[in-house]
């Protein structure tokens, strides 16, 4: 058997190997395959240029003007999918909290560091790279409706980078069965972190503050598509807007959602806890003055009264009033030896 073998390779090599048409026919193939190779190399050439250009071009600002926001893209599951819906949610609705002023998304690159310092210290180096007024990265878990856990590095109009306001939320999860609520809660919160002004109901005029205080208004009646946490801030700067406007259709939610709050099984923090008293028993005596009603004022008072004790335990609280007292010490020191120079006494 090996030497029939033997035979049929020395035919192979004399009769075709060394053929003019297999010769051909590998010179054919040479260049067939080298054309091949050229093209996928011009191929993955201008796809890497084109990459290239594209991310270079997301990355770096066109316009100072107006705000500049930075979107890193968010990892872990559907990660790449949160991403773009955020930036979408951004580029369709932010508008409405921004009051006109103009804004431009930029794509950031990964955040990456160890720790939350360095993640943090990685963030601020990009906010001063790319001129931009907030940089916001995440990370999501599996699940369904698993919220994006985000941080926010925000300037706040003013900052500098190295001072930066940080701040750690949660984003709902966007998608086709609840994006109209939860596109626009997305806008908002990134809104109100550009603008931290913004979830102060005193601080814009009425025909600013009406529009958005309607949008919280709505979200909040689709408030299961919402994490409770997001629930919570969306409720609370809600109240504050509508305290302001004080129309009655506004304190009657306040009214109706801080009671609600109150009567929950879910504790509340002291702080969260203070504030819903304290909206609850404003928006009754708003009511009140319109319409008096004795029950209703005693309700008021009953909330603002236990707000005030909860308020005594605050450790900050409790500084400012020591902080008080050794400032009205001081006066008093110094207007006793005024009196005391008058009579004839050393001065400072």
């Amino acid at each position: 058997m090996p030497a029939q073998i033997s035979t049929l390779m020395e035919w192979f090599n004399s009769q075709i190997a060394g053929s003019l048409i297999w010769s051909s026919l590998g010179f054919a193939t040479a260049i067939a395959a080298g054309l091949f190779l050229v093209y996928f190399l011009f191929r993955g050439a201008a796809s890497l240029i084109n990459m290239a250009t594209t991310t270079l071009a997301s990355r770096k600002r066109r316009s100072t003007q107006g705000f500049g926001i930075a979107i890193a893209p968010i990892m872990g599951a559907k990660g790449t999918n949160q991403t773009k819906a955020i930036i979408a949610a951004l580029e369709e609705h932010l508008e409405l909290f921004t009051f006109g002023s103009p804004f431009e998304i930029v794509r950031a690159p990964r955040i990456r560091a160890k720790g939350a310092k360095g993640l943090r210290a990685a963030a601020t180096r990009w906010l001063e790279k790319s001129s931009t007024d907030l940089v916001l990265w995440g990370h999501r878990k599996r699940g369904k409706q698993e919220p994006t856990r985000v941080e926010v590095l925000s300037l706040g109009g003013s900052l500098k980078p190295e001072d930066a306001m940080h701040s750690e939320g949660l984003l709902p999860q966007i998608d086709k069965t609840n994006e109209n609520t939860t596109s626009r809660a997305v806008a908002y919160l990134v809104a109100r972190a550009l603008q931290p002004g913004l979830a102060d109901g005193s601080a814009y005029r009425a025909e600013k503050l009406d529009p958005v205080a309607a949008i919280l208004q709505s979200c909040l009646e689709d408030a299961a598509a919402l994490p409770d946490r997001t629930q919570l801030t969306l409720e609370t700067d809600y109240c504050s807007m509508a305290l302001a406007l004080a129309t009655p259709d506004h304190l009657s939610r306040v009214v109706e959602y801080r009671r609600k709050r109150l009567a929950g099984e879910e504790s509340l923090l002291p702080a969260f806890e203070v504030q819903a008293r304290i909206d609850l028993g404003r928006a009754l005596l708003h009511q009140a003055t319109t319409n008096f009603d004795p029950v209703r004022v005693r309700e008021a008072m009953d909330h603002l009264k236990l707000a005030v004790e909860r308020l005594k335990t605050d450790p900050i609280l409790q500084m400012a009033q020591a902080t008080n007292q050794a400032v009205q010490h001081g006066q008093s020191m110094l207007s006793n030896r005024k009196r005391f120079s008058v009579t004839g006494g050393s001065t400072l």
